[in-house]
């Protein structure tokens, strides 16, 4: 796998916002050392970037350590994580995570998925993924699967899904488009916005978004005047160019 240039914390927000709001898969890596699972981008563990303030959250960070054990562990592998449609992710979310190797390091590539799927069709997905325990959609958030499937076995049956964010991933064209991206914003270039709402948001932190998420909850998190993108007001602005009125809607 070839390396790639890392970015700023806030180009490699706006980058996934922005393929996440056009419904393209939306990949990154985290290094697995010293027992964890790291961020390339900002060089800490991963953990330190997950918010505990509710049931939610504390279910997520439990999903994110019982992959990170299996990351740390395992010599190979996938792992795929299901986050339902919530009042913050207007869409269901799936992770599909798999270690790999490059010539100096071991990690865990991760891609992120945007479906429409609700609760009774997450709990489906989870099953034929081979999740026996018997749960409920609010305890799957908790509850990563480890499937006995190849990668591409797991993008064969996200495809019957959503055939076309299936093809970019098997043609390994999201993670050229996600590059490009982030090139175009490290330039001053707009990210270009989709029709579908994103997680983008300091009220929507999720577990594996860690990497992207310590942006929006460190002092790196910054305003600044602008546009909004939502509500077309002219007023403060984050990264993502969405105002803190607005935020509170993702």
């Amino acid at each position: 796998m070839a390396t790639e240039i890392i970015y700023a914390e806030d180009v490699e927000f706006e980058a996934s916002y922005s393929l996440e709001t056009q419904r393209i898969p939306d990949p990154w890596p985290y290094v697995v050392k010293y027992g964890k699972l790291y961020s390339p981008v900002t060089g800490e563990p991963a953990e330190n970037s997950i918010t505990r303030n509710n049931s939610i959250e504390e279910s997520e960070y439990r999903a994110f350590r019982q992959i990170q054990g299996w990351a740390v562990e395992a010599e190979g592998g996938t792992a795929v994580w299901i986050s339902r449609a919530s009042r913050h992710d207007l869409s269901t979310k799936i992770v599909l995570s798999e270690i790999a190797y490059t010539l100096s390091e071991k990690q865990l590539f991760n891609r992120g998925v945007c479906l429409d799927m609700d609760d009774a069709g997450c709990l489906s997905f989870a099953k034929r993924l081979g999740l026996a325990t018997d749960i409920t959609a609010e305890e799957l958030v908790a509850n990563p699967v480890f499937p006995r499937l190849t990668m591409p076995e797991l993008v064969a049956i996200v495809s019957e899904y959503v055939p076309r964010q299936a093809e970019l991933i098997v043609k390994g064209e999201d993670l050229v488009i996600k590059e490009n991206l982030k090139a175009a914003i490290a330039l001053g270039r707009p990210a270009p916005m989709g029709p579908y709402n994103s997680s983008c948001g300091p009220g929507a932190n999720s577990a594996f978004n860690a990497m992207y998420s310590n942006s929006q909850h460190s002092e790196n998190w910054s305003y600044h005047s602008g546009i909004c993108r939502v509500c077309g007001e002219s007023t403060s602005v984050g990264p993502c160019n969405i105002c803190k009125v607005c935020e509170k809607r993702f």
